[in-house]
């Protein structure tokens, strides 16, 4: 019986699923590039907070990104505060291609402090999220640390503080913005206010070298217990991060971050020894490019 072209291709389908040598291997997917790391840098660190140059600054160093400062001027002068300045940030960051990774708050003043008890905060707090908004960021670093430093023993403390946040999550999430707490806490005190906050627009902004050196504690426990909270992270280490090795082990953190599978911004807080910024930024990217690695997509 002669078998025509249809039979044909039939069976060889079935013979190619039965016989092991027929069976066409399958071609080794290719492996997953490692995803590119965003380093940005703070703007005070470059020269001034709330200085539109900074960002032009920003690009010529090499920088993907910088943390801008919401500043409360007492004498009305232009400050972020202001519509026409934050459409003017925004347009200078596009035309330069570095991208506003998040905005800090700057200092309030003494009559607005501390910022977790006083209750002009909350009011501060909810501008914020409309200039972060307005600016294209999704991250606000809000300190409470120096004068506005937590005592997790004082529940009072604490219990105004978790009000206060619940209240400014609400607007946090309808903007799209974290709010992410710079302090002196334990990992195990920031997952209590998180948990008590009960809301994923607050998180931390996780600053190792401030846990070192105001905690005296072994720090390297800490990504792991807060894990995706941590929404941004200080890089800093003394002025250079190549130096100072004895105060923080950074390759060994850099694993731990790696290891939570962070995928957001390191960003400097480093001076200028050499009095070079320049030169001495390009240097801390180029260690924090070797150092870190990210997780795969």
């Amino acid at each position: 019986m002669q078998m025509n072209r249809r039979d044909f291709v039939k069976q060889a389908a079935v013979a190619s699923a039965v016989v092991p040598g027929l069976v066409r291997e399958q071609a080794p997917k290719p492996a997953s590039a490692p995803l590119p790391l965003k380093i940005g840098m703070t703007d005070w660190n470059l020269g001034q907070r709330g200085d539109i140059t900074k960002i032009s600054l920003a690009r010529e160093i090499g920088l993907d990104g910088i943390q801008v400062s919401l500043q409360f001027p007492q004498d009305g002068s232009p400050s972020l505060r202001d519509l026409k300045t934050q459409a003017e940030f925004k347009r200078v960051a596009l035309e330069n291609g570095v991208q506003i990774c998040s905005l800090a708050i700057g200092n309030p003043g003494k009559s607005r402090l501390p910022l977790h008890t006083n209750p002009a905060a909350a009011i501060l707090l909810v501008e914020a999220v409309e200039v972060a908004a307005n600016l294209g960021t999704s991250n606000i670093l809000l300190p409470i640390l120096g004068d506005s430093h937590i005592n997790m023993e004082n529940q009072a403390e604490v219990n105004t503080f978790v009000a206060m946040m619940k209240e400014v999550a609400r607007y946090a999430e309808k903007a799209g913005v974290v709010v992410a707490l710079e302090d002196w806490i334990s990992a195990e005190d920031n997952i209590k206010l998180l948990d008590a906050i009960g809301s994923e627009y607050v998180a931390v902004y996780y600053d190792v070298r401030n846990i070192k050196s105001r905690l005296k504690v072994d720090p390297y426990h800490e990504p792991k217990l807060l894990g995706k909270r941590i929404h941004q992270i200080h890089v800093k280490n003394g002025q250079m991060l190549m130096r100072d090795q004895d105060i923080l082990d950074w390759p060994r953190l850099a694993q731990e971050y790696y290891d939570i599978g962070f995928r957001g911004w390191y960003v400097l807080e480093t001076g200028s020894p050499n009095k070079d910024i320049v030169a001495d930024t390009r240097a801390n990217i180029e260690y924090v490019r070797k150092t870190f690695k990210m997780p795969t997509a």
